[in-house]
């Protein structure tokens, strides 16, 4: 076995992830161009790239082979893939100023005149964004390593009595809680702040167009106390103030 393979449950680390370039390259020019977008394969492999964070491109001409190449290129960044499990109810409809100062609550997948002034589209409820497996980007500095203030919290309870260190998921996994707060910000704290790989999650979160509030410390994982299976909260979600990314 692989040197502290037993540290965690899946057969890879944390910091490894698996993209495959499937080569299924026609014996004769192909008749149909291509489209832009790569599919995966639906080989076994994709679903060992996908739970690694990962994913398969089904090759099918050498133009599509450059680009997925290039595509890999700038998918080589610093971060960690996390799973993010939505726990507790939907958050309330977002709150739009109108015109005349009064506010305007909207509903999910509900149509007005000023949909498309306010920039809701009439769309079906959808829950994709309650399970994600995304990475978080390690922003770079200026030195040869990574700073970081507050590392992610085991999902066990460390006791005195224990000999060994119980195996851990390679991916660490989040519950968050869609409570509405407003950012908080201890003065002379350190803190660390992440960009969150964009994902049905991100999506959901920039189109309710909420830049000033968050869902403040509602990112638990799992059994890191002793006394309660959630865990206390240790950060928020939050749309960056231009709405074009999620911290």
């Amino acid at each position: 076995p692989i040197p502290g393979s037993e540290m965690t449950r899946e057969p890879f680390r944390w910091d490894q992830r698996l993209f495959a370039l499937v080569l299924r390259l026609t014996g004769t020019p192909a008749v149909e161009r291509d489209t832009g977008l790569v599919p995966s394969d639906s080989r076994p492999i994709d679903a060992m790239c996908e739970v690694t964070g990962g994913r398969s491109y089904c090759i099918t001409s050498h133009r599509m082979l450059n680009q997925c190449i290039d595509s890999l290129v700038q998918k080589v960044q610093n971060g960690v893939v996390i799973n993010f499990e939505k726990i507790g109810p939907d958050p309330p409809p977002p709150q739009f100023e109108k015109e005349d100062g009064k506010e305007e609550v909207l509903k999910e997948g509900e149509y007005n005149e000023s949909n498309e002034r306010i920039g809701i589209l009439n769309v079906p409820i959808n829950t994709s964004w309650y399970n994600c497996r995304k990475m978080i980007y390690v922003p770079k500095t200026n030195k040869a390593y990574c700073v970081g203030y507050w590392p992610i919290p085991e999902s066990f309870w460390p006791e005195v009595t224990i000999s060994v260190l119980p195996p851990r998921s390679a991916h660490p996994n989040i519950k968050f809680a869609c409570s509405n707060s407003e950012p908080l910000v201890i003065e002379n704290l350190p803190f660390d702040k992440y960009e969150l790989e964009p994902s049905p999650l991100t999506q959901y979160i920039l189109s309710r167009k909420q830049p000033k509030t968050c869902w403040q410390v509602s990112v638990f994982v799992a059994n890191s106390y002793k006394n309660s299976e959630v865990g206390h909260p240790f950060g928020y979600l939050k749309a960056s103030t231009n709405l074009t990314c999620v911290n």
